[in-house]
């Protein structure tokens, strides 16, 4: 156990440091620890409140023991984490904005994708490869915003321009395609209102 956290604090300082050089706000006491990859552009707004926590990989999490965590934030996006947020082997692919609020909750293996990543017309994507500058591809984006006190479990996929309402909980292995209010149960595939949450 000591080893894990000697490991833990040095990759949480290596990646801190990383973060800090490229113009990434970075709130107190955040950690990331074990498997954690960024690849985020200088042309970019990135926050991560104070005590954030990020897990990957390295057997931190028995839900994901091999997953890394990976966050891609492309040139003129953002990416805003509130504070007191904690996430294990999640993937963040930021073509517009993805927005979380404060003392969020989000299970191993869910991906946030702001966009569709590739055009809905076959003929543009048979001409995907030749393009150097996909801003100019008919690429739908939205953004996403998770507001204060949500719970994401396991193996969610939240899609773009999705809104998930203050306290909300939605149910491990969801696709959520629709905006979820807040104080609700939602699950399925696609995502579905199960319950009225009693505040």
């Amino acid at each position: 156990m000591k080893v894990q956290k000697v490991f833990n604090a040095f990759t949480t300082y290596c990646n801190l440091l990383k973060l800090r050089c490229i113009g990434v706000q970075v709130g107190r006491k955040a950690r990331f620890c074990g498997d954690v990859w960024f690849c985020i552009n200088k042309n970019s707004k990135v926050v991560f409140g104070k005590g954030l926590i990020i897990t990957g990989g390295y057997n931190i999490n028995a839900l994901s023991p091999s997953e890394r965590s990976y966050i891609l934030v492309r040139k003129n996006t953002e990416l805003i984490i509130g504070d007191n947020c904690g996430f294990s082997s999640i993937c963040i692919s930021v073509h517009d904005s993805i927005r979380i609020g404060n003392n969020v909750i989000i299970g191993a293996n869910t991906r946030l994708n702001d966009s569709n990543d590739h055009s809905i017309n076959y003929l543009e994507r048979r001409m995907e490869r030749e393009y150097r500058d996909w801003s100019k591809l008919n690429i739908d984006h939205a953004p996403i915003i998770i507001e204060d006190d949500v719970f994401i479990g396991a193996h969610c996929i939240i899609s773009k321009g999705i809104t998930i309402g203050a306290r909300s909980i939605v149910a491990a292995g969801s696709v959520v395609v629709k905006s979820i209010p807040s104080d609700e149960v939602w699950g399925g595939n696609p995502a579905k209102f199960i319950k009225k949450l009693q505040n």
